[in-house]
């Protein structure tokens, strides 16, 4: 069980830093948001320091508290968290500093990205609130408006899972594809979109033998996951056929999969499979290219691709 001493004491330092402090165009005191991204971090059961960084977050940058505040009282890696959560000199535009932080995440480690979609998804629960009871006029409050805060929060989707994927990650990713891309899969589909298993047995199926395949056929069908493969094999080869909208696809997904580095065979058969599929699964699982990759890594290292 967690040791609450830490934690709490962590609550009581945050709720004195912001003791004067209220949430932008609001009246609520600013510690709930503070408050609120630990027990997100909390509920995902991420490790003592994650969840202290989660409470102290925005203390550096918006409060009289010192780095050496935090080391003192919480260690070195508490600080290194909070400072990681702290956006770059605030004499930069909006724009600026979001990109910095989208580029910041792709590198950062999982305690990192755990900490930055806790404080993200805290901060989109609050905009779904304020705009089901104030309507388009909660933008208002904000230095940018819808489109600019669609853009930012669809790519960091993409940036708090370039490196790898976190339960935390799901979460936050239904909630911004619902609210920004009213995205409502039906239940089997949003099942099947983050099988593993599913995705390793399409990619064999590429190139496997036919007693192989129909091995894999009867377990996708134990699991109710075979259609989900047909209708993927059925958009495969629409990729083949080269379309024009589906090549212009192809070669997304291509420069997208070189530009991580992966090596393919110049005009091969099999590098043209292996990019119609990707892209095949992109498209019926509204996957992310980060996503895509990952499940084509993880096959590839498998000696299957």
């Amino acid at each position: 069980m967690q040791s609450l001493n830490q934690i709490d004491f962590a609550i009581e330092f945050a709720a004195h830093a912001h003791r004067n402090q209220l949430r932008k165009g609001t009246e609520i005191p600013y510690i709930s948001h503070p408050f609120g991204v630990g027990m997100i971090l909390l509920e995902a059961k991420c490790n003592e320091g994650v969840i202290i960084a989660g409470l102290l977050h925005d203390t550096l940058e918006d409060t009289e508290t010192t780095e050496d505040d935090i080391r003192s009282r919480f260690g070195s890696e508490v600080l290194r968290l909070v400072q990681g959560a702290s956006e770059p000199d605030k004499h930069l535009s909006w724009e600026e500093r979001k990109q910095h932080t989208l580029e910041f995440l792709k590198s950062a480690d999982l305690a990192t990205r755990q900490l930055a979609c806790a404080d993200k998804l805290h901060n989109l629960r609050s905009i779904r609130r304020d705009v089901s009871l104030y309507g388009n006029t909660a933008w208002n409050k904000f230095k940018r408006g819808y489109d600019d805060q669609k853009w930012y929060y669809t790519s960091l989707i993409e940036s708090l899972g370039y490196g790898s994927r976190f339960p935390l990650l799901d979460m936050f990713q239904d909630e911004v594809e619902s609210f920004f891309m009213n995205l409502e899969l039906i239940e089997d589909l949003k099942n099947c979109r983050r099988n593993k298993k599913f995705y390793d047995a399409v990619f064999e199926c590429l190139f496997a033998d036919p007693e192989r395949v129909s091995q894999l056929e009867g377990e996708l069908e134990g699991r109710d996951l075979l259609d989900f493969k047909k209708s993927v094999f059925d958009l495969i080869e629409r990729y083949r056929n080269s379309e024009e909208d589906s090549y212009a696809d192809k070669q997304e997904m291509y420069r997208y999969l070189t530009c991580r580095g992966i090596e393919f065979e110049i005009n091969s058969d099999g590098t043209d499979m292996i990019i119609s599929a990707c892209a095949a699964m992109q498209e019926m699982f509204y996957l992310h290219p980060h996503e895509v990759y990952h499940h084509f890594y993880r096959n590839l290292k498998r000696g299957l691709l």
